[in-house]
């Protein structure tokens, strides 16, 4: 049974300024754009009206099939409705995963909408900028899923109360100075140093910690005694290890040396992935599959992904679509967890969202990971980007240590005191003792006899 027409019209009077997504068909293509503006209902007869602005070729579609549905988008749903409109057949393939059904008259609905009605087309008349569409009402529902968003001065913001945040209220930090951290180090810093640090780490509430990479010693010499910290590290608190591995020969040394959780994972460009491997990305791929297959039948959790996703330091912009297009392989090989790096720190924020809004939907429940560098100053304002895009686990690293042997220009990953601080003063759980944490960075700074990046470890 249809909703009442009063639940339906409170609903709907959201569509003059909520985000709308028109949708119809063009052969067996989906087709959809957002609309701005919704001109009356009845119910009564069942009449529509529909104003929608900004001319597409979507409209030629709609007058052509004579049938469309409006999907009005609830706040959980904003993604999943920016990757629906305006799609082409040209980019099938990164749409491939968005589950619609087919209303009566033949236009795919959007799931878990605030509401959405379907509409056959009477008559269509042209308004200049904008057209008109006449026609009958043939079915319409109302969700309770959320609230919808409102569009204003081109933002999309929450009904909801301003002082209501709109990012989560946790967030895990993992830490990887032991391993990218130190790897750029150029004299041999002590196992016995090395084993404090993780410790100490662990002590500071860090649940995650990347301990080191079991990669070719004179390619990573600081990673040379790799076998002799896993053996070292100390079990029982709670804690996750995880090693970096490269190939097959890293996977089988991390798995005899105890380790239960590795990450690798394929850049996004030719030149890195040379440079990184000595294989071309498809060689990479090819991989990768073996390598999660063979982690999975050893009982590994095993995370991969993107490396150089926003940005080359060797072949400069890359392109969103093929870093979308490698996530979804990726996550076909059923990895744990699916990471996207900045390696060379070369993304923005608006970069980070619209790559993030598109990889989490096709993620699912995997969990989504971000590697963010901070060679521009811009690490931790893309931390926040990914966060209000729903992005809740990011790697980060004490002092803001790090950086690619196989990418020079790469500076430390966003330190992990700045990182907490600032989330904590947003109000976000890290569980992360920042003074601890900070103390490590100063032993370090002092150790190595430079200055460390971060800046919370100067004033804590």
């Amino acid at each position: 049974m249809p909703p009442s027409p009063a639940i339906f019209k409170k609903a709907m009077s959201q569509f003059a300024s909520g985000v709308t997504v028109v949708t119809t068909r063009h052969g067996n293509v989906p087709i959809g754009i957002t609309a701005s503006s919704f001109s009356s209902l009845s119910l009564e007869p069942p009449l529509v009206m529909v104003a929608i602005h900004k001319k597409l070729f979507t409209h030629g579609v709609i007058t052509d099939c004579g049938f469309f549905a409006i999907n009005v988008l609830s706040a959980n749903q904003l993604d999943l409705g920016m990757r629906f409109a305006g799609q082409r057949p040209e980019i099938q393939e990164r749409f491939a995963d968005l589950q619609t059904f087919t209303a009566a008259t033949g236009s795919p609905i959007l799931p878990g909408c605030l509401a959405w009605v379907d509409c056959q087309v009477w008559a269509t008349y042209d308004g200049g900028d904008h057209t008109i569409f006449v026609g009958e009402v043939k079915d319409l529902d109302v969700s309770d899923l959320d609230t919808p968003l409102l569009y204003h001065n081109r933002l999309w913001r929450r009904t909801e109360a301003l002082e209501i945040p709109t990012v989560p209220v946790e967030a895990t930090l993992i830490e990887v100075g032991p391993r990218d951290g130190l790897q750029r180090v150029a004299s041999f810093i002590p196992t016995d140093r090395k084993v404090a640090i993780i410790t100490a780490l662990a002590n500071a509430g860090l649940k995650h910690i990347q301990a080191t990479s079991f990669v070719h010693p004179k390619v990573v010499p600081q990673m040379a005694d790799a076998e002799e910290v896993a053996a070292r590290l100390p079990r029982d608190n709670g804690v996750t290890y995880s090693a970096l591995v490269l190939n097959m020969k890293g996977l089988e040394r991390a798995h005899a040396a105890g380790i239960t959780y590795i990450e690798t994972g394929v850049p996004a460009t030719e030149t890195l992935a040379q440079k990184n491997a000595g294989y071309s990305v498809e060689e990479g791929m090819g991989l990768m599959g073996q390598m999660i297959a063979r982690g999975h039948e050893l009982g590994m959790t095993v995370r991969a992904g993107v490396q150089v996703a926003f940005g080359c330091a060797y072949e400069g912009a890359v392109d969103r679509g093929k870093v979308v297009s490698l996530a979804r392989r990726f996550l076909a090989m059923g990895v744990d967890e699916l990471s996207l790096s900045d390696s060379a720190g070369l993304g923005n924020p608006q970069q980070i969202r619209r790559t993030v809004q598109e990889v989490l939907p096709l993620a699912g429940s995997t969990p989504v990971v971000l590697h963010l560098h901070d060679t521009r100053g811009q690490g931790l304002a893309n931390l926040l980007s990914a966060l209000k895009s729903g992005v809740t686990r990011f790697d980060t690293s004490f002092g803001g240590l790090g950086g690619c042997p196989f990418i020079q220009t790469a500076k430390g990953n966003i330190p992990t005191e700045d990182t907490a601080n600032m989330l904590a003063d947003m109000g976000l759980h890290t569980g992360i003792d920042l003074a601890k944490v900070a103390a490590i960075s100063r032993e370090m700074e002092a150790f190595l006899g430079v200055e460390l990046p971060a800046k919370m470890h100067h004033l804590i």
